[in-house]
């Protein structure tokens, strides 16, 4: 059954991929005086080793890359995604815009591959966000602000994940063709929060008929 809140799982892909999980009551994502952040019902974020510390690294196929530690991180991060069946999953976009030719530097899009084919075969779809925006939208600062700032354990791909969490919740409060999109089940016609479409009536000839 899909959940009657509105939740995200964003992901910071690569050989430590970041995410975080952010649940939200859905009239925060509608009604301008209300809060998001104030109405968060659950947060949790993580980093998941996906071949930078663990798997065959050394005796790998692939020269340079641990393809166990990737499919077992993946694995972890699919995991995830069934934890959540109702979640918009929200993934860093990668573009390249350095030259570097080993074989790491592409995890992100290795592991985005993975996820991306499980998710359709589970007829889920994903979004992506560039990381320029999550990282002006939800700075540090703002973070620290919030409340939402953990330092410990050098969480950085973390906080990434968080970014782009509070960043896409932020757009589809913004933007309500685009919180329909992410969240159907919630917003659509006739569904919990959105709109009551009433059913046409039959023609005075057809009742008839």
């Amino acid at each position: 059954m899909l959940p009657s809140t509105a939740t995200v799982i964003a992901m910071d892909p690569g050989g430590t991929t970041g995410w975080a999980v952010f649940d939200v009551h859905p009239e925060a994502l509608i009604d301008p005086e209300v809060s998001i952040l104030e109405n968060i019902n659950f947060w949790t974020h993580g980093q998941t080793d996906c071949g930078s510390t663990k798997g065959n690294l050394g005796d790998s196929p692939h020269r340079g890359i641990s393809t166990t530690g990737e499919a077992a991180g993946v694995a972890e991060l699919v995991g995830l995604c069934r934890s959540w069946p109702g979640a918009c999953v929200v993934i860093e976009d990668f573009i390249v815009r350095r030259m570097d030719q080993s074989r790491d530097f592409l995890s992100p899009v290795r592991i985005t591959a993975a996820i991306s084919q499980w998710l359709w075969q589970q007829n889920r779809h994903y979004f992506v966000q560039q990381p320029s925006h999550a990282k002006a939208t939800v700075t540090d600062e703002r973070l620290k602000r919030w409340g939402l700032y953990r330092s410990e354990g050098g969480l950085n791909h973390a906080r990434d994940a968080d970014r782009h969490a509070i960043a896409f919740l932020r757009k589809c409060k913004a933007d309500p063709a685009f919180r329909l999109k992410a969240f159907p089940h919630l917003y659509g016609p006739n569904m919990l929060y959105g709109p009551v479409v009433k059913k046409k009536k039959e023609s005075a000839s057809l009742a008839q008929g």
